[in-house]
This record gives structure tokens, sequence and C-alpha cells, in this order.
């Protein structure tokens, strides 16, 4: 990777840091300030999971047509212009209103401009790095995206706590819109015809081996949140430890990733990705199999280390695999190399769009599918480790059955 396109990769991830800063922050404080307001679970609970209804929606909606609307400033970065101010926005309103019902409002509008813009912008990075540098792209987007994990399970309850609560929300909503709009200003798209996608392109987006890319992806996400769903019961009830515990399990978790993101970089440009996520997929299934054993908070931080560098290594190399297979799929359709790589350029906000698609269905099912377990086992939380270890295994089955993929780092064709 040059100089250039290393750069322009390091400003496409500041949106994505600034994204999981708010992603985070719905996870740590939404519940809790919407109970504030309220008694109702159910309604809590509602809302809560109004994230997935709009993921469902909006997540295909926005990659195709970001595919099909190119304008003066690209096609994916006006997105950008319009999520991250709008979300920035009702996350500072979530905390400063008093009321339930603009509370609610403003809760709902969050998740409306957080579950617009991932798809358009996740398509950025294939749309200008050279497929021999997808690997090492991914390792540097995902480092900048778990660190606004971090910052979000760890800094902003710091300050908020040990400071100010608004001061801690500010900084959080501070970095979500600097984040955005630092990557929609500076990085830049390249040009694009204005001919949509038809044909062989996208029926290619609907082919045998990414049909199996997409229920991996939903299964893999299901298998995480499983856990995170009832992490903070299972450390409270399971293990005797408090609210502080829980946050800096995930900050271990969040932190581990962190550390092993150019690390699997570098290793999906050298190996067979099928192996590799496989490999991790296993990681993340042992790991979780170890928390029905558990019996101290000391025992499930090393839990975590080992499984926050697993789901590193999914999340890294499950990215640029599905443009190297949207492209292996169009190649077998008769395209070549070069005709191959233009064709899937116009594909992938859709190509996205179906990933997050089912992400946001793993993500719906899984809190109530591991409820219902924990309610059948007596109200053990570990069975919650059941769940995600069966979903882990299933994914797992299908990237074997996913078949030969071509590397994007074996070819040699860069792109403009």
């Amino acid at each position: 990777m040059d100089k250039r396109e290393r750069r322009y990769v390091w400003l496409l991830g500041l949106a994505g840091l600034g994204r999981n800063v708010g992603w985070g922050m719905n996870k740590v404080f939404t519940a809790v300030l919407l109970g504030a307001l309220t008694p109702s679970t159910q309604l809590i609970g509602s809302v809560l999971g109004a994230e997935g209804l709009f993921g469902v929606v909006l997540n295909p909606l926005s990659g195709w047509l970001s595919d099909r609307t190119p304008t003066r400033i690209g096609r994916r970065r006006p997105y950008l212009f319009v999520a991250f101010p709008g979300a920035a926005i009702m996350l500072m309103l979530m905390y400063l209103t008093h009321s339930l019902g603009l509370a609610v409002a403003a809760t709902l509008l969050f998740y409306f401009f957080q579950q617009l813009s991932p798809t358009p912008y996740q398509a950025m990075m294939p749309d200008r790095v050279a497929e021999q540098d997808y690997g090492e792209a991914s390792g540097i987007l995902n480092l900048l995206w778990t660190i606004g994990n971090l910052i979000a399970f760890l800094i902003v309850p710091l300050v908020y706590e040990l400071v100010s609560h608004t001061l801690g929300f500010l900084l959080g909503a501070v970095i979500l819109l600097a984040g955005g709009l630092w990557t929609a200003f500076a990085a830049r798209e390249r040009k694009e015809e204005r001919t949509p996608p038809t044909g062989v392109r996208t029926v290619a987006l609907l082919g045998p081996a990414l049909l199996k890319y997409y229920v991996a992806q939903g299964l893999w996400w299901l298998s995480f949140e499983a856990i995170a769903s009832f992490f903070t019961p299972y450390m409270l009830h399971a293990l005797h430890g408090n609210v502080l515990d829980s946050a800096l399990g995930m900050s271990i978790f969040t932190a581990a990733g962190i550390i092993v993101s150019l690390w699997f970089g570098r290793l999906y440009e050298r190996h067979d990705p099928r192996l590799l996520l496989g490999a991790t997929l296993i990681l993340f299934a042992l790991a979780a199999s170890t928390g029905l054993w558990l019996t101290t908070v000391s025992e499930a931080f090393a839990l975590l280390f080992v499984a926050g560098i697993a789901w590193g290594g999914i999340q890294v190399t499950s990215y640029p695999l599905a443009a190297d297979m949207l492209r292996g799929q169009l190649r077998r359709r008769g395209l070549g190399e070069q005709a191959a790589l233009e064709q899937a350029s116009r594909l992938h906000g859709a190509l996205y769009g179906n990933a997050n698609l089912v992400q946001s269905l793993g993500l719906m099912v899984a809190a109530p599918l591991a409820g219902h377990v924990i309610t059948i086992s007596h109200g053990q939380y570990q069975a919650m480790f059941l769940v995600s270890i069966g979903a882990s295994l299933l994914a797992f089955l299908l990237v074997l059955w996913f078949g030969k993929v071509e590397v994007a780092a074996r070819s040699t064709v860069a792109k403009a």
C-alpha cells in the first residue's frame, strides 16, 4: 500500500471510530437514561430493539441507493454529511431531555442516523483501495473502529462518573461528529460513471458463495450479541462482580481486538481467508465454552482477552473477504479481471447492505434467544454461552463450505 492510499484508509477509519463511540455509548447509557424516566422495562426494551429494526431497513436501502446516486461529491459521502451531525445532535438530546416522549423520539432518531451511514461508509474502502491491499486496509480500519469502542466503554464512562455527566456526553458527541465529518470532508471518492449496476452484476450479489457468507455473518454476530446482551447480569449474578468489573471486562475485550487488528490484516494477505476466518470462529467458540465453568472475575477477564483476539480476527478477515468473494463470482460469470473489478466497485454498497442486513437480524434474534435459554435454565446466565457456541460452530461449518476464494492480495491489479 502506497503512502497516499494508506493516508486515505486512516482518514476513512476516523468515521468508523466516531460511529463506534456512538454505538458503544448507546450500549452503556441508553437503558439507564430511559430507566430514569419510566419504570416500564417493556417500553425500554421496545425502544432498544428499534436499533435492529432500523438496521434491517436502512442498511440494504442506503447501500442500494449509494450505488445508484452519484453526486458531485461522490456516491457515499453525502450519507456521512447527513448521518453524523444528526446522530451527534440526537445523542446530546437523549441526555439533556427530561421528557419521556422526547427521549424516546431522540433515541429513535439516533438509531436512524446511526444506521444510515455504515453501509455507504464501508463501501468506500474497496471503492478506492487497490485490491491487493484489502487486508492491510481492513486491519487499519478495524484498529480505529475498536479504539472507538474502547473510548465508549472506558474513557467516556470515566469522564461521566469522575468529572461531569454533561462533559462525558459532550465528549462522546464531539468525537462522533468530528470523526464523521473529518472523513466526509477529507476522504475524497474517485469519479464514477453514472451507469447503474444491472444484469449479471446484480445477480452476482446473490450467488451461492455470498449467500453462505451472509448467513455466516448473521450467525457470528448472533454469537457475539448472545454474550454482550447479558454480560453485565452474568458478571453480577454468576461471578458476583459489579458494574465496573463489567466495564473493565468489555474494555479488555476491546483492547485485545486493537492489539491484533494490524496483524490479522497482514495475515489476510498471506493465507487462505477461509482458514483464517474458520480458525478465529473456533477460537471464539472455545473461549465461550470456558464461560460455562468460570467462577471468578479474573477468570472472566482472561476469557474476554482471548475472545477479543478471536473477534478482532473475525472482523478484520470478514470485511475484505466479502469484496473478494463478489469479485470472484463476477469472474465466474465470464468477466475478465479488470471488468470484474470495475463492476464490483458499483455493487459494494449493495454488498455491504446485504451483509449488514443479516448482521441486524442476528442482533435482533440474539437477545431473545439467549434470554429464553437463560429462563429455561432457571436463571443460570452461563447458559447464554451455549447460544454463542452453537452459532459460532454453525458459522464455522458455513465458512468451510464457501469454496475456493480468490484472495485479492494475489492480484496485481490496482485501482486508479
